[in-house]
């Protein structure tokens, strides 16, 4: 069995990643269309596979949670609580206003697979609420 004690070998190599670091107005504006179309704030930051790889994951959870008959949530004030599953839902940007205006997302709650679906779409929204945060890091530097 190998050992991995030895510094020279496990240590990174010499040349020092240089971190670039974008100014605020255009980092506000990447995360902005990050919000807004999933992934794309990578791609415009130059990640096209990391991009890609996020749009294709949070769009295809979109889909399935929709497919399942999960329940898209609006700004409702009779139930104070449903405004933390609007936050969640809100954080997929145009999707949730595509499906909201083409009244998809209206829930089966009969439906066998109601809360999955319901579920995925919170997570989706979630999830997408993260990868902005990772764009902005890497945009202002502080992640290679």
């Amino acid at each position: 069995m190998e050992q991995l004690d030895n510094p020279a070998e496990s240590s990174t190599p010499s040349a020092a990643v240089e971190l670039r670091r974008m100014n605020m107005p255009a980092t506000l504006a990447i995360c902005s269309t990050g919000w807004l179309i999933p992934g794309l704030g990578h791609v415009l930051i130059g990640r096209w596979v990391r991009g890609a790889i996020f749009a294709a994951c949070v769009l295809l959870m979109f889909v399935l949670g929709l497919s399942m008959h999960g329940k898209l949530y609006d700004l409702e004030f009779d139930e104070p609580l449903h405004v933390f599953a609007f936050i969640a839902n809100l954080g997929m940007g145009l999707p949730y206003w595509i499906a909201e205006r083409l009244n998809l997302g209206l829930g089966t709650m009969t439906w066998p697979s109601y809360d999955y679906g319901t579920t995925y779409l919170w997570v989706c929204g979630l999830l997408n609420y993260l990868i902005v945060l990772d764009a902005f890091d890497i945009a202002q530097g502080r992640k290679p």
